[in-house]
């Protein structure tokens, strides 16, 4: 308890003031420019992935509201200032890159889609749906898992909301990510039936 207690402490903490220190790893979570990008962007992903509540419990995630305000803020303040524009954009560019920044950005988003404002985001985007919901998009055991808990948290957060949920629009994205997380995490190939294999008489 102690320990959540500080994680949620430290949380509110990056994104209190008027410039939250959380600017500095929401801008390098999305920075894909210089030589050594591609360690910084992994680290702030990860970190924001925390933050946004990836690892609390439930009843834990959501902050308070100054937090939250800051949060919602600062992402779509990145996003104006990138060519992606909004958060989906983000999100998006960041599940097309390599298997660890796309592990990375599945923390992410499972932490923060249950924010009403994020799962509209991630709804919005049929290729975020699509990656999430695909089993053969990671080939990794940790990847398969970390694709699945974020296809898991965003149907549960689409089957909690009653403004989301309730729209039509959003029925075959329910549908198809039921289907999904019913699938479980893991790739499972089609068996192929064994064939009788005929062997000719060798001729002497």
């Amino acid at each position: 308890m102690v320990f959540v207690s500080l994680v949620i402490r430290g949380a509110k903490l990056l994104l209190s003031g008027t410039s939250p220190a959380a600017r500095h790893v929401i801008d390098a979570a999305f920075d894909r420019q210089g030589p050594e990008r591609h360690g910084r962007q992994l680290a702030a992903l990860h970190a924001l992935g925390n933050i946004s509540g990836e690892t609390r419990s439930e009843s834990d995630i959501i902050l308070d509201a100054e937090a939250e305000d800051n949060l919602l803020r600062l992402l779509y303040e990145t996003a104006s200032r990138s060519s992606k524009l909004t958060p989906s954009g983000l999100f998006l560019s960041v599940l097309q890159q390599d298997s660890e920044i796309r592990i990375a950005g599945y923390r992410m988003i499972s932490g923060l889609v249950s924010r009403p404002w994020c799962l509209m985001e991630i709804c919005s985007r049929q290729e975020i749906i699509n990656i999430v919901t695909d089993p053969s998009t990671e080939t990794t055991k940790i990847g398969m898992e970390a694709r699945y808990n974020c296809c898991k948290r965003i149907h549960k957060s689409l089957t909690q909301s009653s403004g989301v949920s309730a729209d039509p629009a959003f029925a075959v994205i329910a549908a198809k990510l039921q289907e999904a997380v019913g699938m479980g995490p893991y790739l499972h190939r089609k068996r192929v039936e064994a064939q009788p294999i005929v062997m000719t008489a060798d001729r002497f």
